[in-house]
C-alpha cells in the first residue's frame, strides 16, 4: 500500500481515492521499519466531537463567544477612564483648577541603590501660610531630583503630592482586575445561565 508524509507524520491512503482515512488498520514500512498506521480526525469531525453536533448548543456556544468578544469593547474603554480616574495626574489637574499649587524648592538629596542606576531621596522647603515645612521625596532612576517641584493638594493642604516624584501603584492594578477579567465574567455568566454542554476533550 503506498504512504505518503505530512508533517513528519505518516498518513495512510486508500488506492482508489488517494485520502486518509480516520482508522486504518492496516501497516505501513519506511526505510525497513513497519509501524502502525496513526489514525487522524477531520476538523469537522473534531469540533463535533467537542461541541456535539447540536445546533441548539452551537448557538449557546456562538452566544457565550459573542459576549465575550463584546466585553472587551466595554472593558477597555472602561479600564481607560478608570485608570486616570485614580492617576496622580488626573489629581494634579483637579488641584490646578482650584489653585492649589506649592513651589518648593531643593534643600538636599541623597543617592540609593547600584552605582550608575541610583535612585534618589530629597527633601524640599516651602511655605505655607507662614510658617516654613519639608517634603520629602523618592525618585526612582533615570529620575533625578528637579531643583523646584511642584507641589498639589485638593482639600487638605497637610496631604501633598507631586507627579514628578515615584508613586508606588500596585495597589492600583489589583483594583483594575476585575475590569480586565470583565469580558470572561461576563462570558462564565452566560455560560451557567444558558446550560452550554462543555466541550469534551479529544
Amino acid at each position: 500500500m503506498p504512504t505518503a508524509c505530512c508533517n513528519m507524520r505518516i498518513w495512510l491512503q486508500v488506492p482508489e481515492t488517494g485520502i486518509c482515512p480516520a482508522e486504518t488498520p492496516e501497516y505501513y514500512t519506511v526505510q525497513g521499519k513497519t509501524g502502525k498506521g496513526v489514525s487522524y480526525m477531520s476538523i469537522r469531525e473534531a469540533l463535533i466531537h467537542m461541541f456535539t453536533d447540536d445546533p441548539v448548543n452551537w448557538l449557546k456556544w456562538a452566544l457565550v463567544f459573542a459576549v465575550l468578544i463584546g466585553g472587551y469593547f466595554v472593558a477597555v474603554p472602561l479600564y481607560g477612564r478608570l485608570s486616570h480616574g485614580m492617576s496622580w495626574e488626573r489629581k494634579r489637574d483637579i488641584a490646578r483648577s482650584r489653585n492649589h499649587i506649592i513651589k518648593a524648592s531643593i534643600v538636599k538629596k541623597w543617592p540609593s541603590g547600584d552605582v550608575g542606576h541610583y535612585n534618589w531621596h530629597a527633601t524640599y522647603r516651602y511655605t505655607l501660610q507662614g510658617e516654613e515645612r519639608r517634603y520629602t521625596a523618592y525618585f526612582k532612576h533615570p529620575s533625578t531630583p528637579p531643583l523646584y517641584l511642584y507641589l498639589y493638594y485638593i482639600n487638605d493642604p497637610c496631604k501633598l503630592f507631586s507627579c514628578d516624584e515615584y508613586h508606588y501603584q500596585n495597589h492600583k492594578g489589583l483594583l483594575l482586575l476585575p475590569v480586565i477579567f470583565l469580558p470572561w465574567i461576563l462570558a462564565l455568566v452566560v455560560f451557567a445561565l444558558l446550560g452550554v454542554e462543555p466541550p469534551q476533550a479529544i
